[in-house]
């Protein structure tokens, strides 16, 4: 094979700089070297083109993925819809070859697109994303040496990158361009890097899985020495959209966010385009008036599910390809809160199973704002409409119905102005929080005066109206006419009715009448350890169910501790001590949990029936989160331990760390034991609050 062209990088940037790489490309061998000189002579700067070509290849990412991402879009773009793109691993590691089975490139494309920095021969293609034309040279941060073969119906060519001089960094290349042999039936693009350091197959895996699992396989299937990677989409679903544009900018088409959890569906916030990915945020909402949106956010992600806000084609990037270009991320934030809060109203608030697993963290948050937002406030009735999108789960719950006023509303001229709460908050909080107070959102059972009972789906501040009017009671509790009964097997309505039951001074004050007001008191139980539990109260009914319960969280204390390398944590069990909404407690040693709390025993015997896979990661996320109490208790400020960045940073690199030692096989999938902890047990019924309360009167507290 002859040689078709050779030279350096510099020179064929150093001529697009000066516009000459038209003359440059069609000129002979041997005249190029003049036109490059001439350049030289022009230039200011001597050494300016080795200088954009260094900043090009070793100032775009911060990491590996960025550059199997850019190889990976370069695939996708050349790939005709529903193709397959493997990426492969050979010689030790030191080897990533990325193919694709596009159209492949002719030796002009290779010559003017791929090799010529700022340039792209995708520009004004309406599905590719890479328009840039620095996407292939971040490649050579990584692999400076590297080969391209690529073969179109009637030409296939292989280039030849390598460094010049000492590096890395280096500040050159040399390119050489050859004929390949024409394969009949076969086109398409194959990029071999060759790397400095070794990676492993296992390391290549979730690095091009991080890059594009989000990928939809629809478009392309992405394979990773056979196995496919782009299988996140299927274990999430699309839970609210809104459209992008601004003055500045015009439509830039609409942006989505996917809900889900399990494999593929890594629990942080990842910023994708086309599912390739742009940015990983520790936080969605980062503005101080978007504090409720973020612990909104922060309860979801905590709680092991991953959101993943997709932007459609039309929003621009930065070069790095890494956030929104500058001029439109104000347009693509507003449509980011927009979408988040339809997710919430119109999705969230009606699925029980995503509330069931985030538990206390996501009903606590809105149950603390509804109270904090009416505190000292007379109830208005709700007059407004309710909102116009409803979740398909409550539109079709019959016989379940909207709540309507009892009477017609008054004419629009004698109605009164609606009082709005009275709080320290800005306008997004209060705003954002009068929505959440009138969504439609939690079922109640109403009594009228024939006994009748008419199940309908209420709004939260229709609850805290009959609440104020002593209409409100839990399931339960013999049904009267004229009030409202609210089922506290509801993870959000058990919430909110603790929080209203503490707060108030009413209640405190008739806690002899109600279950709830009384359960703080006379159901207080100081921690007790499993061998305490035993020895004292072994012939209370549901006790060895209640040890095995503890058995299980003690098994998910040890696999967290061995991945994160902490210490297991004393397990215990007590009984309304630490606050109306609380699950768990740690004093910075030892876990106890509040078998007061309905939702705590709902989880427990949900897992030792029927191993109900729900009920156990919510299990897992609340020993993950009381873990990172106790890894943070001796270095970190009570307030930031409590509700600092650093809390969830630390709780997402715990659970991290425990999904990498299952899969390496160093710790057990907790979920294998409950066949051993519910070994001999003939009921699942855990011992009722008041019986335990009353054996341990007299029993001390377990030491921290």
């Amino acid at each position: 094979m002859t040689e078709v062209y050779a030279g350096r990088l510099s020179d064929l940037l150093l001529v697009r700089v000066h516009g000459r790489s038209a003359a440059y490309l069609a000129a002979s061998r041997a005249a190029r070297p003049s036109i490059v000189e001439a350049c030289r002579r022009e230039a200011t700067v001597p050494d300016l083109a080795e200088r954009i070509l260094s900043r090009t290849i070793y100032a775009q990412s911060a990491s590996r993925i960025a550059p199997l991402r850019e190889l990976v879009q370069n695939a996708l773009d050349a790939s005709p819809r529903g193709a397959a793109i493997d990426v492969q691993s050979g010689l030790g590691g030191t080897e990533i070859i990325v193919t694709d089975r596009g159209r492949g490139m002719t030796a002009d494309e290779v010559l003017g697109d791929l090799l010529v920095p700022f340039r792209s021969g995708k520009e004004g293609e309406e599905l590719a994303i890479g328009e840039h034309g620095i996407g292939f040279f971040s490649a050579l941060e990584i692999a400076p040496r590297l080969e391209v073969k690529t073969r179109t119906r009637t030409e296939g060519h292989l280039l030849r990158v390598e460094p010049l001089g000492k590096g890395p960094p280096y500040t050159d290349f040399a390119w050489s361009l050859r004929p390949l042999p024409h394969v009949e039936g076969w086109t398409g693009t194959s990029v071999r890097l060759l790397l400095d350091e070794p990676i492993s197959r296992s390391v290549l895996a979730s690095e091009v899985a991080a890059a594009a699992s989000f990928v939809d396989p629809s478009i392309a299937r992405i394979y990773v020495d056979g196995v496919l990677i782009n299988v996140a989409r299927t274990r999430m679903r699309r839970v609210a959209r809104a459209h992008i544009g601004g003055s500045l900018t015009g439509p830039l088409g609409e942006l989505s966010i996917w809900v889900g959890r399990g494999d593929g569906a890594l629990p942080h916030v990842t910023i994708t385009q086309g599912g390739l990915l742009v940015a990983v945020r520790q936080d969605l909402f980062t503005a101080p008036e978007l504090s409720l949106h973020r612990d909104l956010a922060r309860a979801i992600v905590s709680a092991g599910f991953g959101i993943v806000v997709e932007l459609p084609p039309e929003v621009p990037l930065n070069k790095g390809r890494s956030a929104a270009a500058a001029h439109a991320s104000a347009a693509v934030e507003s449509a980011l809160i927009a979408a988040f809060e339809r997710f919430v109203l119109h999705d969230a608030l009606y699925d029980r199973e995503l509330l069931r697993a985030v538990d206390h963290r996501l009903s606590s948050v809105l149950d603390r704002l509804l109270c904090a937002a009416l505190a000292g406030q007379p109830t208005q009735p709700a007059t407004a409409s309710a909102p116009e999108e409803l979740t398909e789960a409550a539109r079709s719950s019959k016989p379940w119905s909207l709540i309507t006023p009892p009477s017609s509303p008054p004419p629009e001229s004698e109605r009164r102005p609606q009082r709005r709460p009275t709080v320290a908050a800005p306008e997004e909080v209060v705003r954002f929080a009068d929505a959440l107070l009138d969504t439609p959102a939690i079922r109640v059972i109403a009594i009228d005066d024939e006994h009748e009972q008419h199940p309908r789906i209420v709004t939260l501040r229709h609850l805290l109206g009959a609440y104020r009017a002593g209409t409100l009671r839990p399931m339960g509790e013999p049904m009267l006419p004229g009030r409202t009964y609210v089922s506290l097997d509801d993870p959000l309505a058990d919430a909110l009715w603790r929080r209203l039951v503490a707060t108030s001074a009413a209640a405190a004050a008739a806690s002899s009448q109600d279950r709830r007001g009384r359960r703080i008191g006379a159901l207080a139980m100081q921690r007790i350890d499993r061998e305490t539990l035993l020895a004292t109260a072994k012939a209370v009914p549901g006790v060895d169910a209640l040890a095995a319960a503890m058995t299980v969280l003690e098994g998910i204390d040890a696999a967290i501790s061995i991945a994160a390398e902490l210490t297991p944590s004393p397990i215990s069990v007590h009984q309304d001590l630490y606050g109306p909404d609380e699950m768990a407690h740690t004093d910075g040693s030892g876990i106890s949990v509040n078998l007061a709390s309905a939702r705590v025993r709902a989880l427990l015997v949900s897992v030792l029936q029927q191993d109900d896979p729900a009920a156990f990661g919510a299990l897992v996320d609340l020993m993950l989160h009381e873990k990172t109490h106790v890894s943070l208790a001796s270095y970190v400020p009570h307030a930031n331990a409590e509700h600092g960045a650093s809390f969830y940073r630390r709780k997402d690199l715990l659970r991290r760390r425990l999904l990498e030692s299952m899969a390496r096989g160093i710790v057990g999938d907790p979920a294998s034991w409950l066949p051993a902890a519910r070994r001999g047990l003939s009921s699942v019924a855990l011992p009722a609050p008041d019986v335990l309360a009353a054996t341990f009167q007299s029993v001390p507290s377990v030491a921290a």
